[in-house]
């Protein structure tokens, strides 16, 4: 490991104090790779949030006064000596600063990026005088991100910058994007440049619109389109369902715009496979994170989506093996190396982890906010769904990780609590207490349980308004809405994820969903869909023969309440032992391997539980009304 993040693995070096607290309000250990190296070299990671839960995992880890722990506390504070006494007294203190990694940069500026930019950064040797704000932004704009915004002069130069601005991996920081604009502004008048940089939805409408011109004027060779770099973006944006195809009735068009259009040819969905394949293909070489690996898992969902669409014959089908392949291999061992360190990880945008998902929620701010959570929803059955809601809804989409084992009791508890699973072992193999802990969790966010709203079962039958608790209180602030329709399909289907496809084709039609977003958006809430986790279609490699021992007897999982037992089944059946991360201590997991399930001999079943990409990464949406 080298660049910024070597710079902080120093901070920390063997033999290891019995306990280290951290001041880290620039967040730089919010990093999976950081964090897996450092409880790789056996430290024990807590980060101090509110002062019950800290106490609560301090004592958990120290319970055994036999055993030696080395214990790192992460907080945000700047000042240590507010952390408690007994604690601070104690320990060894280290300082963590972004502006200590990059001394020749404006610490304001630096402060502000995130650890994507600090990782281009890490790669480019500075030269001369860009101390100041203004040439520290320069230098990120043209440097790091590739932006040489000084070179726009026209339509086109503007749309490509757009267009590359909206693809940078990373989050820029309010102040850059505001000097770009500024800058732009002063020399393109007749382009709304503000729009088009701070909304992606802005632009991304514009694009629409032009892509539909483009097309009914038979593809004109001027059209910016026709460069091999914009193609190349926009093929990705229809590929990721942030632009719609257009329909054409032409019986001939040029062939490397084949993802924009529409004309019912399985030509073309194989050719969406194809692209779809070189895609994933260049993301597992990239050494994949935690967001990369979220990328692969909308794009691997969208193929298996095509694919059930299709139904396309078995020559055909042969890439998608090929695909599953080769994610769920990469994607076993990067959960090995690196799942244990996403628990304590934040994101402004989307929860890194399920149970992160009131924090993002109460970060944004919003007076009125509605959580939509469509159990057992995976990203197969999200670009299924998409599909029909872009003609009504703009939609954000991010993804999220599901706690492993995938089971509804453990993962959907764990977003309605805020906690992860070891602090609601009473109630880990039930979902009764759900409503009171949604309400509790917001309660100590400060908003009453009296403006706090949760319904289950929803999703079945008919829609009816009157029967949305949210809709029928007037002065409910949060909402949270738990659609059960998917993991009813999961359990019932008897034809694998092609019924499940047919089903959900058919329940969508119906507009149940889309009737209940368009309400919740109508009554004045911010809307988020998400889901607690996926789900795998499976062969059965024959029924664990266990009698009453698991204490959870699933169709892709088994869990243990003696770990003896557990590791006695591992040996008999087809199974991986899972880690237990972030689980009760006598809480003992044992999940089936990838595309195979505890069921009869060779039965075909869709099934939660295990730790396939498809059960873990799940999507979290953010759904606006569409600007028309």
């Amino acid at each position: 490991m080298n660049g910024w993040r070597q710079k902080v693995l120093e901070c920390f070096q063997a033999p290891f104090p019995h306990l280290t607290i951290v001041s880290d309000p620039d967040q730089l250990l919010e990093d999976e790779s950081i964090l897996s190296t450092l409880t790789g070299q056996g430290l024990e990671i807590i980060k101090l949030q509110d002062r019950a839960s800290f106490r609560y995992e301090m004592e958990s880890r120290f319970k055994n006064k036999d055993q030696h722990v080395n214990c790192v506390v992460v907080s945000q504070l700047e000042d240590l000596r507010e952390i408690p006494f007994d604690i601070w007294s104690n320990a060894q203190k280290v300082e963590l600063r972004k502006s200590g990694l990059f001394p020749g940069l404006s610490a304001h500026i630096v402060r502000q990026l995130d650890t994507r930019t600090l990782d281009l950064l890490s790669g480019i040797t500075i030269s001369g005088t860009v101390s100041s704000e203004r040439a520290t932004i320069d230098f990120i704009l043209r440097q790091v991100y590739g932006i040489s915004y000084d070179s726009v002069h026209s339509l086109s130069d503007c749309l490509m910058l757009a267009m590359r601005y909206h693809r940078l991996q990373c989050e820029v920081p309010e102040v850059i994007q505001q000097y770009l604009i500024d800058d732009l502004k002063h020399r393109i008048t007749d382009v709304p440049i503000q729009d088009w940089i701070s909304s992606h939805h802005a632009f991304v409408q514009y694009l629409q619109q032009e892509w539909h011109g483009f097309v009914e004027d038979h593809f004109p060779e001027s059209h910016a389109f026709w460069d091999p770099e914009v193609r190349a973006v926009l093929s990705m944006l229809f590929i990721e369902g942030d632009l719609s195809p257009v329909p054409i009735n032409l019986d001939s068009f040029p062939d490397v715009f084949f993802w924009g259009v529409s004309y019912d040819d399985k030509r073309q969905k194989i050719e969406m496979l194809k692209e779809i394949e070189r895609q994933v293909e260049t993301l597992l070489s990239s050494s994949p994170d935690r967001r990369t690996w979220i990328q692969i898992a909308r794009l691997f969902g969208k193929a298996k989506s095509i694919l059930l669409e299709v139904q396309l014959e078995d020559e055909d089908s042969n890439l998608l093996v090929d695909m599953e392949e080769r994610v769920e291999a990469g994607f076993e061992q990067w959960l090995s190396d690196h799942y244990g360190s996403l628990a304590t990880l934040t994101d402004r945008n989307a929860p890194v982890m399920v149970h992160k998902t009131v924090e993002v929620l109460r970060l944004k701010g919003q007076e009125k906010v509605a959580l939509i959570v469509c159990d057992g929803l995976s990203f197969v059955q999200w670009a299924q769904m998409e599909r029909e809601l872009v003609k009504d809804f703009q939609c954000e989409v991010y993804g999220s990780f599901a706690w492993i084992p995938t089971l509804t009791s453990v993962s959907r508890q764990s977003i309605f609590s805020g906690e992860i699973p070891r602090f609601f072992y009473d109630s880990i193999n039930t979902t009764s207490k759900e409503e009171k802990a949604w309400k509790t969790v917001w309660e100590r966010n400060g908003v009453p349980s009296v403006y706090v709203t949760y319904e289950r079962g929803l999703g079945q039958g008919e829609y009816d308004r009157s029967n949305i608790a949210a809709l029928a209180k007037s002065n409910t602030k949060v909402a949270g809405l738990v659609i059960d329709t998917i993991d009813q399909l999961t359990h019932h289907t008897i034809q694998g994820q092609l019924g499940m496809y047919a089903a959900i084709d058919v329940w969508l039609k119906q507009r149940y969903l889309q009737t209940l977003l368009l309400d919740l958006l109508n009554a004045g809430f911010n809307v988020y869909l998400t889901s607690d986790h996926g789900n795998k279609e499976s062969k059965g490699v024959g029924r664990t023969n266990d009698g009453t021992l698991p204490e959870t007897r699933g169709e892709r999982v088994r869990v243990y309440r003696d770990v003896v037992l557990r590791d006695q089944a591992a040996v008999q059946y087809s199974s991986k032992r899972w880690s237990g991360t972030g689980l009760p201590d006598d809480y003992y997991v044992l999940i089936a391997q990838s595309g195979e399930a505890f069921v009869r001999e060779g039965e075909i079943v869709v099934s939660h539980g295990g730790a396939s990409i498809e059960e873990v990464i799940v999507p979290f949406v953010h759904i606006q009304k569409k600007i028309m």
